[in-house]
């Protein structure tokens, strides 16, 4: 016992590489070892899934929004795979845009893993407008006009050449919009077009900017909200319940790399704790 606590009061001044090799280690165990943190759906989980659920059962496309880069890519690409999945499986059909330029190259991939795995045509069962520039101005004014801000495609088609978008004018002839973002795009989605135009928002954040939100699903602007890696692993977990995916993604990964760092920093403050205590007893 006394070796114990000696090697415990020793530890406060524990090399901070030894720290910094374990959270290291606590990180990257869940990738390597098949460990499991599923995250139980909560309340703003379950009723971003009802949202989009009604959203998927109207015979309109919907329109996603895609506004994040590679600096939170590992945080907003589990939750928008998991939504792509979620509206792909059901068959609906899609429309992207996006107002960062950064965003349009990891999109064009995600979609072509969406059109292998559930054999989609483009133009047809989606498509990928591409970039605007002027986000508030061109948010405001696809409430009344959506080829007047995009003329073509993402590859250089004629928007009124494209098969899906003869019956999509404006986003009056939308289901829904979903915007997952790393920034504050959400906030500009319900400031300059659901507010004046009233239609179905539901939005993907980071965690750090997830609060914003909450006040906006009170109000009922914002009809669904999945907040950061937790949101994302929770809706996996939905997801997979239900039979949407096949196994769980790369947030429920991300949960348990999270989980196991948080554990390991609290065992360290528990340590020095301890230390310090003993360390104090042991002079008087």
């Amino acid at each position: 016992m006394k070796r114990i606590r000696q090697w415990v009061i020793n530890s406060v001044y524990l090399d901070r590489r030894y720290v910094f090799a374990a959270i290291f280690i606590a990180v990257a165990i869940p990738f390597f070892v098949p460990i499991s943190f599923v995250s139980s759906p909560k309340t703003e989980t379950i009723r971003f899934d009802d949202a989009l659920q009604k959203a998927l059962r109207v015979d309109k496309p919907i329109l996603i929004d895609v506004d994040f880069g590679p600096q939170t890519m590992a945080e907003m690409e589990p939750m928008l795979l998991a939504v792509l999945h979620r509206v792909f499986q059901s068959g609906q059909k899609a429309v992207f845009i996006t107002f960062m330029t950064e965003s349009a190259s990891p999109l064009r991939n995600y979609l072509a893993q969406m059109e292998a795995e559930y054999h989609l045509e483009y133009g047809k069962d989606y498509v990928f407008l591409g970039y605007a520039s002027a986000y508030a101005y061109t948010m405001y004014g696809l409430g009344t006009s959506i080829d007047s801000f995009f003329h073509a495609d993402d590859r250089g088609t004629p928007i009124t050449e494209l098969p899906l978008m003869k019956n999509v004018k404006s986003l009056k002839d939308v289901s829904a919009v979903i915007n997952i973002a790393s920034n504050a795009f959400p906030r500009f989605w319900i400031q300059y077009s659901v507010t004046p135009h009233q239609f179905d928002f539901l939005a993907g954040t980071t965690a750090v900017g997830a609060t914003e939100y909450f006040p906006y699903l009170q109000t009922g602007q914002l009809k669904g909200l999945l907040a950061g890696g937790r949101g994302a692993a929770e809706y996996e977990a939905l997801l997979y319940e239900k039979g949407v995916l096949k196994s769980l993604g790369d947030a429920t990964t991300g949960l348990g790399s999270q989980s196991l760092a948080l554990f390991t920093i609290l065992g360290f403050i528990a340590l020095g704790n301890i230390a310090f205590f003993w360390g104090r007893e042991k002079k008087q």
